[in-house]
Parts: C-alpha cells; structure tokens; sequence
C-alpha cells in the first residue's frame, strides 16, 4: 500500500499533538477528558460531521489502582496481628476480597467505596456509499493513559516477582493470622516471658516463630504499596498504550473517507475512543450497556477490532482472551487477522493478555465478535504502563505496517461476514 507510510507519519504526529497538549490522561482526569475532545473534534474534521460524546461516570483507583490500597492494608493487618491476630485475619481477609473483586476480577462490585468521577467514550462513523448497511466494524482503542508501575520501570526483570512476593505475603499472613487466632492467641503480650524461659516445649517453641515469621512479609507488602504511583506528574504520557490505537483507527477512518470506492461493499466502519480502559475497562462497559439491543452498533454482523498499543515489530500479535478475567475472544475472527498479518510477513502470534483486562472482553461477553490486535513485547517492560511510554519510542515503520494491516484486516472481515451470511442463508 502506496499511502502506508503517510498514514503512518499520520499516526505519530497525531498521538504527538495529543499528548504534547494533555500530558498523562488518568481514567477520570480533565486531561483524559481533554484528550477525548481532542479525538472528537479529529474523528469530526475526517468525517465531516459531529462526533458522539458519550458520558458516563466511575471509580477510577477501583481496580489496578487499588493495588497500593493492598500494600496498605497489609502493613496494617501486620500491626494487629500484634494487637490480636484474630483483627489480623480480618483485615487480611478484607484484602484479599478487594484484591479479588476489583483487581483480579473486574468486578466493580465494590466500586461504591471509591472516589467517582466522570469519563467519556468518542465515535464517529463512515457510513456505506450504497447506503446500505449489511455489517459494521467497530475499530475501538482507549483514549485514557495508565500510572506509573514504579516496580516496572526501576527494575522490569524483578517487578512481577516483587509483586508475587507481595501477593504471597498478605496470604501467608492471613495463614498466620488464622493458626494464632485458633489457638486462642488473643494477645501476644506474654512473649517476652517465652524468650527468657530456660527450656521451651514444641508449643512455645511454635509460638515464638508464630510471633515473628509475619515480620518476613513485610517487604511484600511494602512492594505493593510501591507497585504503582497516584502522582498525576509521573504517570505514563500513553503514546504506544494507546494513542497508537486511537491514532489508528482515526487513520483508517480518514483513509476511506479519502478513498470510499475502496471501503468494503455495504460496511458501516466505527472509530471509537473509549475512556477509562486502565480502570477496568469501564468505557467499553458503558459503550455495550448504552447500545445493547441497538442494532446499528451491536447487531448480529458487528465486529469489534480493539486496537491496543503498537510498537514491538517483532510482536504484531492476536490477543484471544484476558487470563485474569476468563475471557476468550472470537476463534474465526482471530483466523481472519492471522491470514492478513501473515500474508504480509508480520510474523503474527497467538497470545493470551497475561495481566489486567482489554476492552474486548466486554463485547465478547455481549455476544459480540471481537479480537484485539497489537505490536506489543507481552513481558514486563520499563515502557509499558511508565512515564518511558513516549512518543519518541515509537517505531515509525511499525505504525506505518499496523495502518496498512487494520485496513487489510476490515476488508477481510466484510469479506468474512458476506460468506458467513450466504453460507447462513443457504443452510
């Protein structure tokens, strides 16, 4: 493709100009919000008509945000395990239904203790020059940036270590928590006299490294408290992750807007920017709570191309799923972007998100066919979720490459849905 290179260039200079003018877009942020009306007003000049601005609100430190919040708590449940081992359990126990509700899960079924504060989706559409809509893609990508992993960019190659060490440490000190209070050790207040006994028996000796074994959990939960930053000055600018992906899908737009006789035959193509993606995905949540039932955007033929962070040339890849959130993703429309990547030598792999969650997980839980595609090193990085996520990192011939993919890869799903659906008709 000819044009590749430009709309590549297109991309960098676009993600540039945002974060040039925001800086770091937090989940809930005014430079989030920002940055979202700078996407509107971008989607709006290509498509010669208004965006749609869709608001909604939640908590943005609900999720991987909270992780501090653990490391707090795990300090505190062990000074009272000190006070009384049986509180130890229960601040113990209370983190570990924080950890898995909101950090693991996704769940937000405890947003209600978190600070509110309001967010935004963007879109804008080319509609088919027939007029006719049989199908719509939606090319979707967050417009929001992440905190700073503290962790991550002092040392990557020990950060998720740390943070097992940290994970280990609050459940090995709800164990002990448990075993004191079951032996009745209310108070740990007679050790003193245990330690200057002449000759212990086996209880007394289990007692004494009951009393001190907490104290190698310490440095766990201190490298969870660090694990990430609130400090708005050191969070990461988000030029790959992910104004790549917004910069993307403007650049497809504005492609066939520029040419439409090359646009797939009766195909509604969606930019969308969605907000809030780092705090559990809550843009993409609302997008499918706001459209479900509308069959213009969530209809039996849409298909959603979520477009999440392109830089590492040697992992253009198909995200099938988030482990931590169970998810998998559409078999078919993975074998469709494979085909393309692999017709152009990407040298695509298969993988699954290891941490956190994308933003396809919610429209695959509504019914919705999705994949997401990115250029990406899976592992730890000091650039990834880092205030070293800038857009002098990014690799132009990446951008350049990832364009002309996304485009082949809308043909190539229009193409799939006509076949799907003469094959579904004949049957």
């Amino acid at each position: 493709m000819e044009e590749k290179t430009q709309y590549g260039q297109y991309v960098y200079d676009f993600a540039k100009k945002v974060i040039d003018t925001t800086g770091p877009r937090l989940p809930g942020s005014p430079e989030e919000a920002q940055g979202a009306a700078m996407i509107a007003d971008e989607l709006a000049d290509i498509a010669g008509k208004p965006s749609v601005t869709e608001k909604f609100v939640m908590a943005p430190r609900a999720s991987i945000a909270a992780i501090p919040i653990l490391g707090l708590l795990g300090i505190i449940s062990f000074a009272l395990y000190y006070v009384t081992p049986f509180a130890s359990l229960v601040s113990t126990l209370l983190t570990l239904v924080i950890a898995i509700l909101q950090v693991f899960t996704y769940s937000g079924k405890l947003d209600f203790l978190f600070k509110k504060e309001p967010s935004q989706n963007v879109y804008n559409t080319f509609e088919p020059l027939s007029g006719k809509v049989e199908r719509t893609i939606i090319l979707s990508a967050h417009n929001d940036s992440s905190w700073c992993w503290q962790l991550s960019v002092k040392n990557p190659k020990t950060a998720i270590l740390k943070t097992v060490i940290g994970v280990v440490s609050v459940l090995a000190l709800m164990v002990m928590s448990a075993i004191a209070a079951g032996m009745g050790m209310y108070s740990f207040m007679y050790i003193g006299e245990l330690a200057t006994a002449e000759s212990f028996t086996s209880a007394q000796v289990f007692t004494i490294v009951l009393y001190f074994l907490p104290l190698l959990c310490l440095p766990g939960c201190y490298w969870l408290c660090m694990y990430l930053t609130w400090d708005k000055s050191k969070a990461s600018p988000g030029a790959m992750d992910n104004m790549t992906g917004v910069g993307l899908c403007a650049a497809v737009l504005k492609y066939f807007y520029a040419n439409p006789d090359k646009a797939p035959e009766n195909c509604r193509i969606v930019a969308a920017g969605m907000g809030a993606e780092e705090a559990s995905l809550k843009g993409a949540m609302a997008f499918v709570q706001a459209h479900k039932g509308d069959p213009s955007l969530m209809g039996e033929r849409t298909y959603v191309l979520n477009l999440d962070s392109f830089r590492d040339r040697d992992y253009f890849s198909v995200v099938m799923g988030d482990a931590w959130l169970g998810s998998r993703f559409d078999p078919e429309l993975r074998d469709v972007c494979l085909k393309v990547m692999n017709d152009m030598d990407l040298k695509p792999g298969v993988i699954l998100n290891p941490a956190g969650g994308c933003d396809s997980t919610p429209f695959i839980r509504a019914g919705i066919r999705t994949v997401t595609l990115c250029a990406q090193n899976p592992t730890t990085t000091d650039y990834y979720h880092t205030y070293n996520d800038t857009v002098e990192n990014l690799d132009k011939s990446v951008l350049d490459d990832s364009f002309e993919m996304i485009v082949n890869v809308v043909n190539a799903t229009a193409e799939f849905d006509a076949e799907n659906n003469e094959k579904s008709a004949s049957v």
